[in-house]
């Protein structure tokens, strides 16, 4: 494998010179630039990361912090933030973290050498973090810029697609209610059942915990509803099995939907009606803006922006 001496005798130029042109500087002749680039394309010389970080006082590393309970992130948001931060010539480096604790301790230790950034993933309070933290999904009005999946608007859409159809009795199915997202998805689905002038039942309204027994407590208390809207797909195939033990069809007997819209989504029986989640631009807008961190550029240190999602029209929805 060739090395900054290699490149450096091919192109009959310092070391020094070398280094000068592969990190952009300025004051080196036209003549040297040119045989250095020629070189290093010769040689097919790949700098040393490691020594490049030790001299920018970089490591070119971002930080994601999330939890392990997020199976639809793990497999639809890493590869897109990852295939992003490779565009920018930045490597990842994940932590997995659940509670507040936890995810503080993992922001320290990430922010204390070994990352330039972190992108927080997930995180239901506000955690002490500098201008370096870029939240997905995070809590609005914390200290670290906040881009979230409009959970509200998602929420409102779906059930507003199922009154469309005819359904006016509307459970809905949240990972937990008192956290940021669940509250967005509580306010989307009253918002949708006042513009029909339908009362909103709090019985209706579920919080998984452990999502079978929420359901299953919803069954066995005989309260009628003919649609549910889950906050993941994986509560959306684990309410189908439960359905399915009570003699209940999705979607002859209740319509489900569920806002997130990961691959398995398609992979159910029937195939799942979702609002799908914007993963490919909120990837890009992190890493865009975690970047332009890193650069220097300014920017709001509470910015907030949200993303809303499309209806993904498929099986598991049918007109009363």
């Amino acid at each position: 494998m060739a090395n900054i001496t290699d490149v450096s005798r091919l192109a009959n130029v310092s070391k020094a010179t070398v280094s000068r042109v592969l990190s952009g500087n300025r004051g080196v002749r036209e003549e040297s630039r040119l045989a250095v680039l020629q070189a290093v394309e010769q040689l097919n010389y790949r700098p040393n990361a490691l020594a490049r970080s030790l001299a920018n006082q970089t490591t070119d590393c971002i930080g994601v912090v999330l939890s392990a309970r997020d199976t639809g992130r793990l497999t639809q948001l890493l590869p897109l933030l990852e295939s992003e931060l490779s565009r920018h010539n930045r490597h990842m480096l994940v932590r997995f973290a659940d509670g507040a604790a936890r995810q503080q301790e993992a922001l320290d230790e990430l922010l204390g050498g070994r990352c330039d950034a972190v992108l927080l993933i997930g995180a239901d309070t506000a955690l002490h973090a500098d201008d370096r933290v870029v939240q997905l999904d995070g809590i609005d009005g914390a200290s670290a810029i906040n881009l979230s999946y409009d959970y509200a608007f998602a929420c409102e859409s779906a059930c507003r697609f199922l009154l469309g159809k005819g359904h006016r009795q509307i459970a809905l199915l949240s990972a937990q209610l008192n956290t940021p997202i669940g509250l967005q998805m509580v306010q989307g689905y009253q918002q949708a059942l006042q513009l029909q002038s339908l009362p909103y039942n709090r019985q209706l309204v579920l919080e998984a915990g452990e999502h079978q027994q929420a359901l299953l407590g919803l069954l066995n208390r005989y309260l009628p509803f003919t649609a549910l809207v889950v906050q993941q797909d994986a509560m959306a195939a684990e309410a189908m099995r439960l359905l399915r033990e009570f003699n209940l069809q999705v979607p002859h007997d209740v319509s489900l939907i569920s806002l997130e819209g990961s691959s398995l989504a398609e992979q159910l029986n029937p195939p799942l009606t979702c609002i799908e989640y914007p993963s490919d631009r909120l990837a890009e807008e992190a890493v865009r803006m975690t970047v332009q961190l890193l650069d220097g550029h300014a920017l709001p240190s509470t910015e907030q922006q949200r993303f809303s999602g499309r209806l993904v029209s498929r099986d598991s929805v049918q007109s009363r």
